[in-house]
């Protein structure tokens, strides 16, 4: 019989997939089996591993529903299998999200669970609006409230709707029979914290009618109570220029760690989907022989850092050498193990750091690469007389397939930017996403990136001067209002 496996029961948080926890990031990286809802933003199913099963198991207003009970069920069968399970529910698992039902059935069926909590969209949607749900002299209770339930004294109190456009003109009306003035301030957010959030702001009297003039759609939630208006007193916050869009990273995980911040920092809704999968080869009994020949060592990528790690084992077998780099992203790269670049590419691409090459003609140079990397550099520096030894240290292999949940979304939603640091990932990218809804903008690193991206059949909006996100994100800024 299988060992038992394990449930955690983990919180997506409100849409941004930048507010889903380490936690719970970590979870879905190491799961077998995931069941998520239909709230949950697709731009999260990216963290869960190649290969994991993913099963949609929301429950749609007025369409498709997995029952409560065969979802328990699944979750209970999959443990039994020896499976390692994340439900997947929008918000917090213990808020509206059955999640505590869920737990009972797993604890009497003898499944051991974990409960990763959320942030909930009844804080988290007026949050993004710059609506508090507390405030001190205004509102000193908060209480949660699901569907058209709305009751109970309203002095210094919010009252927080969750799934109410539905059930907006009843829950409205029950605010009033509940003591709330028709004329109490009142807001609907929808896909609150989202790239395409949505509100209106009223009063309870009005607002049923404005949202339906608006063409509000779930999710939603509602806010009742004072504090509605001191949206206004706060005014607009102050996101970045990328704020409603979302932008699709496609660079490697070496290359892009740091990226998905600098652009979350700037407003946008972040995809991670790195066109390469880097292994490392076995090393070779020659390859510290051509190290100790060598005067200079070139890495064009991160990759190449990593692998010259396990070339030389011992960092002092570098003694005397001279390190080059294609840029300022691989020299920080190089930095993170203890090395610093004795020369740094001006940028773009390997072409422009074979055209400011230092050395000399006479200085054997060892360039670590890998098998799609194509000879450009070396036969550059060869044309000059220069003597280059390619090392192919690593393969660099295409992108698992990408879950269906995140390519129907791609294929309905689309995207506003796509990222290129290199023109395999994208002739990768577009046979991985062949059709869009409309095409996304294209930032591309280098005249190099942008040649192959056009012939792969992708329109260059920008071209940054420099591989690093600050270069790729200049360039882009200055197509956006």
């Amino acid at each position: 019989m299988a060992k038992a496996g394990k449930v955690w029961l983990v919180g997506a948080g409100p849409g941004d997939p930048g507010l889903l926890t380490l936690k719970a990031r970590a979870a879905l990286k190491t799961a077998d089996t995931v069941f998520f809802d239909r709230l949950v933003n697709p731009g999260i199913l990216l963290w869960a591993k190649p290969g994991a099963e993913l099963f949609d198991v929301g429950k749609e207003p007025g369409g498709r529903k997995t029952p409560q009970e065969v979802i328990e069920r699944r979750l209970i069968l999959a443990a039994r299998a020896g499976k390692r399970v994340v439900r997947l529910k929008g918000g917090d698992p213990f808020v509206f999200g059955r999640g505590g039902e869920e737990a009972e059935q797993l604890a009497k069926a003898g499944i051991p669970f974990e409960v990763i909590p959320g942030v909930t969209a009844g804080v988290a949607a007026p949050a993004a609006e710059g609506i508090p749900v507390t405030h001190r002299g205004l509102s000193a209770e908060l209480v949660f409230k699901i569907g058209a339930r709305a009751e109970g004294s309203v002095s210094g109190k919010t009252l927080v709707g969750y799934m109410s456009v539905e059930g907006l003109k009843d829950f409205l009306e029950r605010a009033v029979e509940s003591g709330f003035s028709p004329e109490t301030p009142a807001a609907i957010i929808s896909r609150g914290t989202c790239r395409n959030q949505r509100s209106v702001l009223s009063t309870v009297r009005n607002l049923e009618k404005e949202a339906r003039e608006a063409r509000i759609r779930p999710p939603a939630v509602v806010v009742v109570g004072g504090v509605v208006d001191l949206k206004k007193r706060l005014g607009r916050q102050v996101r970045g220029r990328l704020t409603g869009q979302r932008v699709l990273l496609t660079v490697s995980e070496s290359l892009g760690r740091g990226w998905r911040n600098l652009f979350e920092e700037h407003g946008a809704e972040v995809w991670e989907l790195p066109m390469t999968r880097i292994s490392f080869l076995a090393p070779r009994g020659h390859w510290e022989k051509e190290v100790e020949k060598a005067q200079w060592i070139v890495l064009t990528s991160g990759a190449g850092v990593r692998a010259l790690t396990g070339i030389v084992g011992d960092a002092r077998r570098l003694a005397g050498k001279k390190i080059a780099v294609v840029g300022q992203s691989t020299a920080e790269i190089l930095k993170r193990i203890g090395l610093t670049a004795d020369f740094i590419g001006p940028g773009p691409g390997s072409e422009a750091l074979a055209r400011a090459w230092p050395g000399k003609r006479a200085d054997p140079i060892l360039h670590i690469t890998g098998n799609e990397e194509k000879g450009g550099f070396a036969e550059a520096l060869k044309g000059k007389g220069h003597r280059v030894k390619p090392l192919v240290a690593y393969r660099n292999e295409g992108p698992p397939r990408l879950h269906r949940p995140v390519r129907d979304a791609l294929a309905k939603e689309g995207a506003d930017w796509v990222v290129f640091a290199s023109g395999t990932a994208a002739e990768r990218f577009r046979r991985l996403v062949p059709s869009w809804p409309a095409e996304p903008k294209v930032a591309a690193i280098g005249p190099m990136t942008s040649r192959k991206a056009r012939k792969a059949g992708w329109k260059v909006t920008v071209m940054a001067s420099q591989v690093s996100a600050a270069g790729i994100l200049q360039a882009m800024l200055s197509k956006t209002p």
